[in-house]
């Protein structure tokens, strides 16, 4: 029920992010995944797991959108797969049924695994993966880290997405939500970045 409540704004959002979506196919009439995985030089078993918001893989509609692999963008590939898990992700603190259950950490550690890079579970963990980046050095595809401690344990992680927007798997409330980085929490609480080399 949540979800459709942010349907609108999820809609809004993609539309903004057109310019940074270089990632997607929209389905045309006659298109297949197995048409669209061979123009897009990938597998069919590799397109459907990196569409998990297409519930049946041989039912597919004109205006859809496939995510695909671009090759030479990865970081954009992967803020484009991100973003297709909107729909798809409920927060659970814990969870280990990624992408479909599972918390902020198990989110991002189960995205990257689809772009070759092996996280730890947990924030903390991946916070100290990967180089080290300050919040003006923020690049498409970097994770964000952020604590809400008086020790600043990191305690939250996301994905930068470009354009001062993030992505994260936010808590049992929004489960995936677009963020800007201008936000007055995102401030508050963000400690570094972290890029890896797809």
């Amino acid at each position: 029920m949540k979800k459709s409540i942010i349907i609108f704004v999820t809609t809004l959002l993609t539309i903004s992010f057109a310019n940074i979506s270089h990632a997607q196919v929209y389905v045309e009439k006659g298109d297949t995944l197995a048409k669209i995985a061979s123009e897009n030089h990938m597998t069919l078993k590799d397109i459907i797991s990196l569409n998990p918001h297409i519930t049946n893989p041989n039912r597919i509609v004109p205006g859809d959108y496939i995510v695909v692999r671009s090759v030479v963008e990865k970081q954009k590939d992967l803020v484009d797969y991100a973003k297709s898990l909107q729909e798809a992700t409920v927060y659970q603190y814990g969870g280990q049924n990624a992408p479909y259950l599972t918390d902020c950490s198990g989110w991002t550690q189960y995205i990257y695994k689809k772009f070759g890079i092996t996280l730890p579970r947990t924030a903390a963990s991946q916070a100290v993966t990967g180089k080290p980046v300050k919040f003006q050095d923020l690049q498409i595809g970097d994770l964000m880290f952020f604590s809400t401690r008086p020790d600043h344990k990191i305690t939250h992680s996301g994905i930068y997405m470009g354009d001062n927007y993030w992505i994260s798997n936010l808590n049992e409330k929004m489960d995936v939500e677009i963020l800007s980085t201008w936000g007055k929490w995102t401030r508050a609480y963000f400690q570094w970045g972290a890029r890896h080399e797809l």
